[in-house]
Parts: C-alpha cells; sequence; structure tokens
C-alpha cells in the first residue's frame, strides 16, 4: 500500500569517501512516511539486482519531505551494487524502524559516539536535535582520514550549530585506548552528566 500511495524512486546516487555511496529517494507526500533521524527503512529496489531482497539502512540526513537519503559502505554484495542503481528506479521501503532519535534525550548536553559508517544515523540526528551551541560533542573514530564519511558536512554542521566534532583516527591496533575512560573524560569532562548515542562497529560500542 505504502509502495503505492508514495511511489519511491531513486533521484540520485553518489559517490562518498570509504567507497561508500549515497542513494537519494524522492516522491509523493514523504513526509507522511513519518521518519525521524535516527532510524532505518528495509528498502528493496526493484531493478535486476536487488529485487529480491531488502536491506536495512539508516537515514543519513533529516528527512526534509523532498528526499530521503541512505549512505552505505561496500562491505558486502548489495552495498556495493548501490553505486549501480539508475534514477528512476522504483523504490520500497518498509518502515520507519528505531529509536535512537530526538525523543529519547533525557538531558541538555550530549555525547555522539560514531565508529566508521555508524556515523549515518547520527549525522542525521545532528541536524534535527534540538541544541544550543556547546550542547554537543561528537566523536568520530575512523581508521584514517579516507575512511571518513561527511566530513565537510560535519564541519558545516559544527560551525553552524556550536559543536564541538574530534575525529579520532588511526588503526585499532595502534589507538586502542581512544576510547579509554582515561580518554573519554580527556574529550568529555562532564561526560556522566551527558545523554550518549552510540553507533558503530560491536567492538568500538562494547569499548565504548
Amino acid at each position: 500500500r505504502d509502495a503505492l500511495r508514495h511511489q519511491l524512486r531513486v533521484a540520485a546516487v553518489r559517490p562518498e569517501a570509504a567507497n561508500a555511496v549515497s542513494v537519494y529517494v524522492t516522491g509523493r507526500d514523504i513526509d507522511r512516511l513519518g521518519a525521524q533521524s535516527g532510524q532505518f527503512f528495509r528498502w528493496r529496489f526493484l531493478d535486476r539486482a536487488h529485487w529480491w531482497e531488502a536491506h536495512p539502512f539508516s537515514l543519513s540526513m533529516a528527512p526534509n519531505g523532498q528526499a530521503l537519503r541512505i549512505t552505505a559502505k561496500g562491505v558486502g554484495d548489495h552495498s556495493r551494487n548501490l553505486r549501480g542503481l539508475r534514477p528512476g528506479t522504483r523504490v520500497i521501503a518498509e518502515g520507519p524502524y528505531g529509536n535512537l532519535t530526538a525523543g529519547r534525550r533525557t538531558r541538555r548536553k550530549v555525547l555522539m559516539i560514531a565508529g566508521g559508517v555508524g556515523i549515518t544515523p547520527l549525522r542525521a540526528l545532528i541536524e534535527d536535535l534540538p541544541l544550543a551551541p556547546g550542547d554537543l560533542t561528537l566523536l568520530y573514530r575512523a581508521s584514517n582520514e579516507r575512511e571518513v564519511l561527511f566530513r565537510s558536512e560535519l564541519d558545516h554542521l559544527a560551525r553552524e550549530r556550536g559543536i564541538e566534532v574530534r575525529y579520532l583516527l588511526g588503526r585499532r591496533e595502534k589507538n586502542t585506548d581512544a576510547l579509554s575512560p582515561r580518554k573519554l573524560r580527556q574529550y568529555v569532562p562532564n561526560i556522566a552528566g551527558r545523554d550518549v548515542y552510540l553507533c558503530g562497529p560491536p567492538g568500538m560500542m562494547d569499548a565504548a
């Protein structure tokens, strides 16, 4: 029913850093999908390579009533094949799902910790979360500069919204204490008084 109602289609496919790709989806009355920043859909792209399977991808841009954006890193066949999607391809989106949203917030001060492509839902949430300058700190863990997604967008949001962004770069075996208690207290002295949003690989989540 939703597929017929909203007539979702691929509008554009754009390469990102770290062998990732962003897919922009437009449609009719997409604001009525009720999506929030931080949520995900199960996406099915109705072309020869993708029609038979659905995969979960988070929104990587705040819903704006005009387009939805997802961003995936090419780590599996499905993710790699997304860069071959053609504009106009029909889309079925099942959802939205997830509660990594602004509605979970209980405190004024917020810390976000992202690892790799785990930045995607947090990138959307940063855009939407009600903030005063100094309310939000983002720690973004990546192996190197090439692995950082949305660098220019994050830097722009940092300037525009008064956000502190720290890029924690280096391979895990060479920088194992990047998320240690000592380092976290160094980066964010008042960490115990903040809400914390986490998204990244299981090892990073466990370390944090």
